[in-house]
């Protein structure tokens, strides 16, 4: 429920405002108090309302209070003040700072900047180092200094998050992030955890939402932040004549607004071209606010022509301008810089007395828009000169860059642009931030004329950064641009970096074509590269059913990769070798093969190849079905995610958990983590992730029956089911069998029939013959089932489990064939062995399947334990919430006791005495007990003996535990 200060605080006006950097802080002491005041009065005189107050605000100003308030008692939240440029987002923001400083509330706050080089987390860095004596740190963001890179972003802000509630207790905690619109994605970030965290916490984040402006990307919208809304629009006119205040001619504020539209930067420049006789007069010509460089040269003319000129270096310096970098620049930059603070064009903020900036970022466009084109290019060169001749750290690398791209205005000039746009690329990937390495490396590459070698490498340097942010199809693609040039060139290394640079997924006609070419390139070439090649291309080749070519090109690549002694030709060659070896006999290699992929992963120093090899293993284990190896894989794979993090690793592992949980009927968290998984799959550009979804979700189908939202995933299958990839029409064909469409699966069955005489003997083989083997034995395929049979019995000891399918003990599928056709001696002993190999492992939901199909065949042979295995099977079913299959056993059980009709026969009256009837109780208790006369009671009773064709209590009683019911409740399945 929202609270009734947030309900108010929604019923506030909704406007907006410009920018600021700053903070307030506050340790509750009065002279800190007033010194927290004096900061926010001086900054307010920049803004609508100078030396009156601000005006037109009253409804936003309350709606933060209230949003404050409500943050003070426990309901914390993140809230955006959103409007055009100019609007007064800023000014609302401010005064409501100035409010809590005043009322004892730490006030910590930070700018995000539009400028490329700005580090990751630029804002909250500033936030933290204001609150050091909050117990927070700028430190807390620094990944560099993180052991585990791989999921030092996710920790850092984790850390970051708790920081920052810990700051808040127990006074509040006001945090105040300007121009969210420009703030990066490791930024965003931290804002999405933080507003998900904010439950209990005494802090509020106001943020400043510039809305898009012509050529801009789109800000984040605050839906995507869990934001809640203080829009800022227009002044009124009513305002703007409070802001001209007295004195001034009744056409004065109308004439304003209407040249103004209402915007505050606006209404303040015309104001201040205004003078008192002016104002007295009727309304005159003033300079259109559209043409606002108009407004700023006439502004800015009134300074000197030294500050005027510095002031270009300053447009050109960015948003936050640092004054020894300016002082550099100019050995009069003090004075000059203290002119145009003192004229209101530049703030100097008293909590960073190094910084200072534009009053506005509009006023700093203006001039920068209007500076000549050979001084812009100038003033960039100096700066970035000035930078490095400072000693450039990395985090300064992508400011340089900045500079560097603007400055490049010659051949030379580009060419040190692109090497500085690679430098600051490097820098990226080193932090994480994969994105913006991209970006980066995509600045080089169009900067750069000719060079091809070093285009190449700037290209791979992009695919290494795309493919680890999951960019897929961009990694793929810039790899065939370094094949172009690599047999332009005819440099066979570059072509062998393209063909493995991108591994393990569904793009295998591409990355196929790109091994070809390396190998063409390669010749006959013994090297580990070579191998890393030559097993890549078998892997594709695998993947693609063809083993023969596979098989072959797998050999040359482990002897080659074992001459080299080279560990990461080794990986590529066992890689290869495992998508050779999937026929069902070679699990035992396949353990071995995972085995030694996690041993190399220290070696090759890459956290992909221990993934590998535990997902390997896990598939093995589930095939032998040794639940406990699962286990400790899925440990160790845990681990590995936690360590080092990536959202393949993560898919993967979310994958196992599911087929994990369900083996032993855990299906409700199955279900959530292959939901989490799938929309992890969507983000990494992985087609084959929603096929395995799935895929998943349709073998639980004799278990579950049909679940929610699966007719979305028949429609996948119908529209992505290829006739050469026949697990897609196994699936759909047995899917449509066991829930009773016998038309459909027939259907899907024809697709699949002309494929099952040559199938590949891959990691598909298996089940793919399985459940080719149940579906023709439900339609009465003889033939075709009988071939299965033949060529599953000799694997009979094996379980079809793995991380894409459920089925269970492959005895399960031989004895159904064999009750098809008749043998029931057979089909009662392959299934009397299904059921002890799914005990044996404690996998319930298959366990009581096998236990119903068992209980089947003894029933059609008169003998015992027919009864008791339907009970069992009954019973597992309601407990573990498999209603097809308890449907199904206890109609068995019916059948099988005498019981003429069944639960469903009864009233619910009738249900819940047959329950009190269980419990041993007398017509007399009962009628006490349900407050009904003793013939009532015994009406029903004789009624519901008669329904279900029993003939005295105790059959009740014995009939009432096989069907689940429960004394004093409704019946339930």
């Amino acid at each position: 429920m929202i609270g009734a200060r947030r309900a108010a605080a929604r019923r506030g006006r909704t406007h907006d405002g410009p920018p600021h950097d700053g903070a307030a802080r506050t340790n509750g002491r009065a002279r800190e108090g007033g010194a927290r005041r004096a900061v926010w009065e001086g900054r307010g005189a920049e803004n609508v309302g100078v030396g009156r107050g601000l005006v037109g605000r009253e409804g936003e100003l309350a709606a933060l209070d209230a949003l404050l308030a409500s943050a003070l008692a426990g309901d914390g939240a993140v809230a955006l003040v959103v409007g055009e440029a100019g609007i007064g987002k800023s000014a609302v923001v401010e005064a409501a700072a100035h409010r809590a400083a005043g009322a004892g509330v730490p006030v910590l706050a930070g700018r995000a900047v539009a400028e490329d080089g700005a580090p990751a987390f630029w804002p909250w860095q500033r936030v933290l180092a204001q609150g050091r004596h909050h117990g927070l740190a700028p430190e807390l963001l620094d990944l560099r200094t993180r052991p585990d890179k791989d999921t030092a972003r996710f920790r850092a802000i984790e850390e970051t998050v708790d920081a920052l509630c810990r700051a808040a207790e127990p006074a509040g905690l006001l945090v105040v992030l300007e121009d969210v619109q420009w703030a990066d994605d490791a930024s965003l970030a931290l804002l999405r955890r933080l507003a998900a965290s904010l439950s209990g916490a005494r802090l509020l984040v106001l943020g400043t939402l510039r809305d898009p402006d012509g050529g801009r990307p789109a800000p984040p919208a605050p839906a995507e932040l869990n934001a809640q809304v203080v829009a800022v629009g227009a002044l009124g006119v009513e305002d703007v004549a409070a802001y001209l205040g007295d004195g001034v001619h009744r056409s004065w504020p109308g004439h304003v607004h209407r040249l103004s539209g209402g915007n505050p930067l606006f209404v303040r420049e015309l104001a201040r071209l205004l003078t008192r006789e002016e104002k007295s007069q009727p309304a005159g010509t003033l300079p259109l606010p559209n043409e606002l460089r108009r407004l700023v040269a006439q502004r800015n003319g009134q300074l000197s022509p030294g500050c005027q000129r510095l002031l270009g270096a300053c447009a050109v310096a960015g948003q936050e301008i640092d004054a020894a970098l300016v002082t550099a620049l100019d050995p009069d930059a003090d004075a000059l810089l203290a002119e145009a603070v003192t004229a209101g064009v530049l703030v100097d903020d008293p909590l960073t007395p190094a910084t200072l900036r534009f009053a506005h970022d509009l006023i700093r466009q203006a001039t920068y828009a209007d500076l000549p084109r050979t001084e812009r290019i100038g003033w960039h060169r100096r700066i970035a000169d000035a930078i490095e001749a400072a000693g450039v750290g990395e985090h300064r690398l992508g400011e340089v860059a900045r500079h560097r791209v603007r400055a490049a205005a010659g051949t030379a000039e580009r060419r040190t642009a692109s090497d500085a746009c690679a430098a600051a690329g490097r820098v990226a990937a080193r932090g994480l931030d994969l994105g913006g390495a991209g970006e980066w490396f995509g600045q080089a590459l169009d900067l750069l004329d000719g060079a091809p070698e070093r285009r190449a490498e700037l290209l791979l340097a992009r695919v290494a950064a795309r493919f680890a942010d999951g960019q897929f199809a961009s990694a793929l693609a810039d790899c065939a641009r370094v094949a172009d040039l690599a047999e332009r060139l005819g440099r066979a290394d570059l072509a062998a970096a393209a063909a493995v640079a991108v591994r393990g997924f569904a793009y295998g006609e591409e990355v196929a074509a790109l091994c070809e070419r390396a190998r063409a390139l390669l010749g006959g070439e013994d090297s580990a590269r070579h191998a890393e090649v030559l097993a890549q291309h078998a892997f594709i080749l695998a993947q693609a059913g063809r083993f023969a070519d596979a098989d072959g090109i797998s050999g040359r690549a482990m002897a080659m990769a074992e001459r080299s002694g080279d560990p990461a030709a080794l990986v590529g060659a066992i890689h290869a070798r495992h998508q050779v070896t999937g026929a069902p006999e070679s699990v035992g290699e396949r353990l071995v093969l995972g085995a030694r992929m996690v041993a190399l992963s220290t070696e090759v120093g890459r956290p992909d190849t221990a993934l590998w090899g535990h997902l390997w293993r896990v598939d093995a284990a589930f095939q032998v079905g040794t639940l406990t190896a699962v286990d400790a894989e899925l440990s160790a794979l845990s681990r590995l995610v936690e360590r080092h993090g990536g959202q393949l690793a993560r898919w993967h592992l979310l994958r196992a958990q599911a087929a994990r949980a369900a083996v032993t009927g855990q299906f409700e968290r199955a279900l959530h983590c292959a939901g989490e998984a799938r929309a992890l799959a969507a983000g990494l550009q992985d087609p084959s992730g929603e096929g395995m979804y799935w895929a998943f979700v349709t073998s639980l189908a004799p278990w579950l029956g049909e679940l929610p939202g699966i007719r979305a995933g028949l429609d996948w299958f119908a529209e992505h089911a290829r006739d050469d990839a026949p697990i897609g029409t196994a699936t759909m064909s047995l899917y449509h069998s066991r829930i009773g469409d016998l038309d459909e699966a027939a259907a899907w069955f024809d697709r699949l029939r002309p494929r099952l005489d040559d199938l590949p003997r891959d990691l598909m083989w298996l089940p793919v013959t399985v459940q080719a083997a149940e579906v023709a034995a439900l339609l009465g395929d003889q033939a075709v089932a009988d071939r299965c049979y033949d060529r599953l019995v000799p694997h009979r000891d094996c379980y079809l489990y793995a991380i894409t399918a459920l089925y269970g003990a492959l005895p399960r599928a031989l004895g159904v064939i064999a009750r098809a056709r008749g043998d029931l001696d057979l089909a009662d002993r392959h299934l009397a062995e299904a059921v002890a190999m799914e005990e044996r492992i404690g996998a319930l939901p298959a366990l009581a399947l096998a236990r119903l199909d068992h209980a089947r065949v003894l029933a059609a042979r008169s003998r015992a334990g027919a009864l008791a295995l339907a009970e069992k099977a009954a019973g597992a079913g309601r407990r573990l919430g498999m209603p097809p299959l308890a449907t199904a056993a206890s109609a068995l059980v019916d059948e099988l006791s005498g019981v003429r009709g069944g639960a469903a026969t009864l009233t619910a009256r009738e249900r819940e005495i047959a329950g009190l009837v269980a419990d041993g109780l007398a017509n007399r208790a009962i009628a006490e007990r349900l407050v009904l006369s003793e013939r009532t009671v015994e009406t029903h009773v004789r009624n519901l003996l008669g329904k279900l064709g029993l003939t005295n209590r105790t059959q009740v009683a014995a009939w009432a535990a096989r069907a689940g019911i429960r004394t004093g409740s409704a019946w339930k399945h």
